[in-house]
This record gives C-alpha cells, structure tokens and sequence, in this order.
C-alpha cells in the first residue's frame, strides 16, 4: 500500500488529470510524489516565448499590424521566420474586435457535493469577450492530440472552470485550441459545452477523484506506446522503455570544492 495520501480536498488541473487517465503511476509521481522529470522530453521554451510574445502583441497593440508585430518580435530578440509564422497562423484566428480581453488568467472552480469535494484549476492563455461569448483560447505549440475538443481531458476540465465565468456574465462560453505549428492543418472545432456537457464532466471528475481515492498501489500502464515518451521511464518502476536519467549529478570533486 502507498505511504502517500491524497490531500483531503484533491486538485485538478488540465494536465495532471490527463496524466491520471493516461497513467496512474505517471499522476503519481508528478501530482502526489512532486518528483522532478527524469528524462529529457520536449523543451516548454519555445512554447513560453511564443505565449510572452502574443501578449505582448495584444496588451500592447494588435497582432493585425505589421509595423507592430516587427518591433514586439526586434524587443522579444525573436524576429525569425518560425515565430513570424506563429504569429501569422494566429491572427488569421484572431478576433478583430472584442469588448474586453485578459491574458494568463487562472480560475478555480470547488467541488463540495455530493463528496469526494475536489478543487479544479486552470490557467488560461487569453479570454476574448465579443458578440455574446466568453472566447476561451489556448495556444498550442506541440502536436494535435485530440480532433474534438470534447474528447480531449484538458479541455474539459478548462471548460468546467469557466463555465462558471460564462454563467456569471451571461455569455455563451466557447473554447479554442489554437495549434500554431504549421504541420497542424487545422484546429479542432470550436466547443461550446452544453449545461448537459458541463453537468456530465462534473460527475466524470467526482468519479475520476473518487477513483483516486481507492487506489493504493498506482500501477503504471507499462506499454511501449504509452512508456516510450514518459518524462519518467528510467525511473517508473513499471516502464516498458528504456531511459537514461538527466538529473544532474554532484561528482567527488563538486563537494570537495563546496568545503
């Protein structure tokens, strides 16, 4: 049996509830246990920039004038023709007029009743207000995962969090995966979640914590597939797929030189 508890009230966030479902052991180690990636995956570095430089673009002007987008891109040091793509891909996307905006927005959203009671959490890359609807957008940099948006985890707990949002302001809520790569051809459908959607992911997240709840031994899935892009398998104990470690190693001389 784990010596790890869940906390009383367990939070969910778009990418670890995707962990829980893609495997148990991967949830495990990187929600409950908080162990720092021991494989070398995909750097997040690219993805932050092109999310700094969108907003900037957007709190400071518009992504529809060119002069503007050069001197964002000449300040960012990012001026090349990949980001110069990204930034195209996403203004054919864009709304040309909104009544308001905000950029890295983090909402939550309890869960009390029926019991297990769970927190859901979600950071949001902008939130456009136009023509009736709370436009809820994230920008995706990496490879499409799911064709509907109902399909994908993240989106779904994204959705849950700010529904409440949309009912509060009475806009029709709608989410966007914008995929700016452009070996994406197109981005999935937007979604505009039903209260009958939003009241079945509601249940789908009690069950899915109540499920946390009875596990004891979190078992990896341990198929190739599934283990070959681990940011843990040299470590899982339930890997299928080979991995060296990069966690940085203190040699001899490191502590010596530390006295």
């Amino acid at each position: 049996m784990s010596a790890v508890r869940l906390p009383q009230i367990v939070r969910l966030t778009p990418s670890n509830y995707a962990d829980f479902l893609w495997c148990r052991r991967l949830y495990f180690t990187s929600a409950l246990l908080r162990v720092p990636a021991s494989d070398a995956g995909r750097s997040p570095d690219q993805g932050h920039l092109v999310h700094a430089v969108l907003q900037e673009l957007h709190t400071t002007g518009t992504c529809h004038d060119g002069a503007h987008v050069s001197s964002v891109l000449e300040a960012a040091q990012a001026d090349t023709d990949q980001m110069r793509a990204f930034v195209e891909r996403h203004a054919r996307r864009c709304p040309a007029e909104v009544e308001r905006a905000a950029h890295e927005v983090d909402r939550a959203r309890f869960h009390k009743e029926p019991v297990p009671m769970f927190l859901a959490s979600a950071r949001i890359d902008v939130v456009w207000i136009h023509d009736g609807v709370l436009d809820v957008r994230d920008y995706k940099t990496g490879a499409l995962r799911y064709e509907r948006l109902a399909d994908d985890p993240r989106a779904r707990v994204q959705a849950w969090v700010m529904a409440r949002d949309a009912r509060r302001t009475n806009l029709r809520l709608q989410l966007r995966y914008e995929h700016l790569q452009p070996e994406v051809d197109d981005d999935p459908e937007p979604w505009e979640p039903a209260d009958d959607d939003l009241a079945e992911i509601e249940e789908e997240l009690r069950n899915a914590v109540a499920d946390m709840w009875r596990t004891d031994d979190w078992k990896g899935v341990a198929e190739v597939d599934v283990c070959r892009t681990c940011r843990y398998r040299s470590i899982c104990r339930d890997s299928v797929a080979p991995g060296e470690p990069v966690w940085p190693v203190l040699s001899a001389g490191d502590d010596e030189d530390d006295r």
